[in-house]
């Protein structure tokens, strides 16, 4: 995956329209437009603004060899402190425990007719 294609992808997981984005790590919209497009790169200011503002792992965005996006640590996507504490709650239980939780995150949400992953 190219740098450009990593850009947008960190964007669209934080759910930020171009402008939000280019704004949070110093760039203009255009800029930024280039960039995902692979018509113009990062300064490495920018590129270090986009590590401290959604702690990107510098490796796999500069190395268009790691495709891989599977993995939640690569990046931080924003999330509120309720769902910072959920996550910190969920990491501390034990695995049978996690599995518990996941249930009845599962059942609260289709009691709310919420579409969750599977």
């Amino acid at each position: 995956m190219k740098l450009g294609e990593k850009i947008r992808y960190i964007r669209k997981s934080n759910q930020m329209n171009q402008k939000e984005f280019a704004d949070s790590i110093g760039v203009s919209q255009g800029t930024l437009s280039d960039i995902e497009r692979g018509n113009g790169y990062p300064s490495c200011e920018t590129i270090l603004a986009l590590k401290m503002a959604f702690k990107c792992d510098l490796n796999w965005l500069i190395d268009e060899e790691l495709d891989s996006v599977s993995n939640n640590e690569l990046f931080g996507v924003k999330v509120s402190e309720q769902e910072s504490t959920l996550i910190q709650l969920l990491r501390s239980l034990p695995d049978m425990e996690k599995d518990e939780f996941l249930q009845i995150a599962k059942i609260k949400a289709k009691k709310n007719n919420i579409g969750y992953p599977n």
